[in-house]
């Protein structure tokens, strides 16, 4: 019987491939199912790393290099894409973030607005096209398929001085579950990954420190790997999640089931008696 998480011959588009972080993971760990891959940044340089990370699974792959806030690009992907690998069976979004760590700001600041329309644009608009270009293809050929959308953790709770941040992940939480139902009778699954603080390269140069708040902040006492997103993305995508569409699964350490009224011990700040606090940390 063939594994079930073996993605062998099919042909898998991961929007946002390169930078060595989560998009980069999620591109070697799907190499190593077997899938057969197009790999979409919107620079060369991006792939430098994944290039020869990549050359150990072969060469059934294509690093494309594309803008896709322009408009046409993400057809244009799609185009490529079955010229030269053959019919689309899947997608990851990845494409998302800041730009700029200035459009980290209070919503009362002087760019707020045209910071909010560009995270919006940039955190929307690339999984939109691309999942309706993908989505055409699918239900035309009326052979079923899946769509994983990588989001954060802040579209589900809140994000101060990152409002359009979050504003774009909830829609893109929203926008999973619509394509979701919308494109279900074609066999089309639509799932997102919730990500809570994953110290990807990019994220180790500015959050000094954060792996001691982790400690007390998240329930498993760390931050998370980019690998742990992948391999979420994996199972998604494969024949295992055959009846899940429509989800946004949390991958956080437990992070957004811990109460933020919870003391570093997990115990609510509003418990104040010595004699239980002794108890509950004994066990009793």
């Amino acid at each position: 019987m063939k594994p079930m998480l073996d993605l062998a011959d099919r042909v898998v588009i991961v929007a946002g491939a390169g930078g060595g972080g989560i998009g980069s993971a999620i591109t070697l760990m799907l190499a190593q199912a077997g899938a057969r891959l197009v790999c979409v940044d919107k620079s060369d340089n991006a792939f430098d790393a994944l290039r020869d990370a990549l050359q150990e699974y072969g060469t059934d792959y294509r690093l494309v290099v594309a803008d896709l806030l322009k408009s046409g690009a993400a057809t244009d992907v799609l185009n490529q894409t079955e010229a030269e690998l053959g019919p689309v069976d899947a997608l990851v979004n990845v494409v998302g973030g800041f730009q700029d760590i200035g459009q980290m700001a209070p919503l009362l600041s002087a760019n707020a607005e045209s910071d909010f329309k560009s995270l919006l644009d940039f955190n929307l608009t690339p999984a939109l096209t691309l999942s309706v270009a993908v989505a055409r293809s699918l239900k035309q050929r009326s052979c079923g398929g899946a769509i994983v959308n990588i989001t954060s953790s802040t579209g589900r709770i809140s994000m101060p001085y990152g409002a359009g941040y979050a504003a774009a992940k909830a829609a893109l939480n929203n926008l999973t579950r619509t394509a979701a139902v919308e494109w279900g009778s074609a066999g089309i699954r639509v799932n997102a990954v919730s990500c809570g603080t994953i110290m990807s390269s990019e994220a180790k140069r500015w959050a000094d420190g954060v792996d001691e708040i982790a400690k007390t902040a998240v329930p498993l006492g760390r931050c998370g790997e980019p690998e742990e997103i992948a391999a979420t993305v994996v199972f998604l995508l494969s024949d295992l999640a055959s009846y899940i569409t429509g989800e946004v699964v949390g991958v956080d350490g437990g992070a957004l089931a811990r109460a933020p009224y919870n003391d570093a011990n997990n115990i609510p700040v509003f418990i104040t008696d010595a004699n239980l606090h002794q108890r509950i940390l004994a066990g009793e």
